[in-house]
């Protein structure tokens, strides 16, 4: 797992020269609430008889394994998307998924889900 969140947060030295420090630090806040979610998705699937998932590609009761096979796949293409997009987009893009995971985060954790790696 550590070599995939390594790969991660390289893809986008791989941009071309459009890619700023301030992308850098946007993705960077998008893959560290994605984690927070990971988490978070971890103590649903070993808690199946007091939570349930609502991502829909997960189903309510994923395994873990497959919660460890989502996130990485989700993140490196989120983050590949980011460094594919026009400036103008980009912003965007990170943005709105930064705001859906940071409220997922926050709503797993009103209701006593905890991060469970």
């Amino acid at each position: 797992m550590r070599k995939a969140i390594l790969l991660i947060l390289l893809i986008p030295a791989l941009a071309h020269a459009e890619w700023t420090q301030e992308d850098t630090n946007y993705q960077a806040a998008f893959v560290a609430a994605a984690l927070a979610d990971w988490g978070q998705t971890l103590c649903i699937a070993n808690n199946p008889d007091r939570f349930y998932e609502t991502n829909f590609l997960l189903g309510r009761h994923p395994s873990s394994q497959k919660v460890n096979t989502y996130f990485p796949v989700a993140i490196a293409l989120h983050t590949a998307v980011a460094v594919a997009l026009p400036p103008k987009y980009r912003r965007a893009w990170q943005l709105v998924w930064i705001g859906i995971e940071s409220s997922m985060v926050l709503n797993n954790a009103s209701i006593g889900i905890k991060l469970d790696f």
